[in-house]
């Protein structure tokens, strides 16, 4: 039976593929080896790289958004970060925001469940917990960006990304990349170029990663 595993996964699951290609070298599972890990358009670096590009803008306004909301009130059910969603969100959207964020609602739920401008989403202390992260959440965001600083990888790594990829903020594989470089791994970045998206330039970069990544791990193993 085969024992060794390819750790790879796309957005969030970049990060989860990182955790679980740590896990697996710690010795957390008495059968499974990791052989290889290859994430994929993560966000590695909440507090450096994600967070602030999405106050900036510099990402698609509507999914900026999104991320926003889900960001606070999935960390505030986890964390404690705020009394009342008012604290944080605007009106109408304190009263409305965690509802289509229970995770029983279609992705045009949460769309059309939320506001198209982050200055109509986020209260000023909402910005400033964000853009300033202190006490929990700053201890949070350590845990959180910690998959790319907090261990070293003895397995080939390569980094992902999109160069066109509305959603995926680049600069995060650049600080994982990094962070990787000063504990002495290299783990080159393959920029996956421009894919053909069809209507979604997301899904098509997750397309493509996932090819590449095959095609990496059936070349070498």
């Amino acid at each position: 039976m085969l024992r060794g595993v390819l750790a790879t996964g796309f957005s969030q699951g970049a990060s989860a593929a990182l955790g679980l290609a740590r896990s697996l070298q710690e010795g957390a599972d008495g059968w499974f080896r990791i052989r290889a890990v290859a994430p994929v358009s993560g966000a590695y670096a909440f507090r450096d790289a994600a967070l602030p590009a999405l106050l900036a803008g510099r990402t698609d306004p509507k999914a900026s958004v999104i991320y926003t909301a889900l960001f606070l009130v999935a960390f505030n059910r986890l964390h404690h970060l705020y009394d009342t969603p008012a604290q944080v969100f605007r009106a109408p959207y304190d009263r409305t925001i965690e509802s289509p964020l229970d995770g029983t609602h279609t992705g045009q739920e949460v769309v059309a469940g939320t506001t198209d401008s982050l200055d109509a989403l986020l209260t000023a202390r909402g910005r400033a917990m964000l853009a300033h992260p202190t006490g929990r959440l700053a201890a949070a965001l350590r845990t959180t960006d910690g998959v790319c600083t907090d261990w070293v990888p003895r397995v080939p790594v390569r980094l992902y990304y999109a160069e066109g990829d509305e959603q995926a903020v680049n600069t995060n594989t650049a600080h994982c990349h990094a962070a990787l470089r000063a504990h002495g791994v290299e783990a080159p970045v393959v920029d996956l170029g421009a894919p053909d998206y069809r209507g979604s330039r997301h899904l098509g970069s997750q397309r493509a990663g996932t090819a590449a990544v095959v095609q990496w791990f059936r070349t070498h193993w």
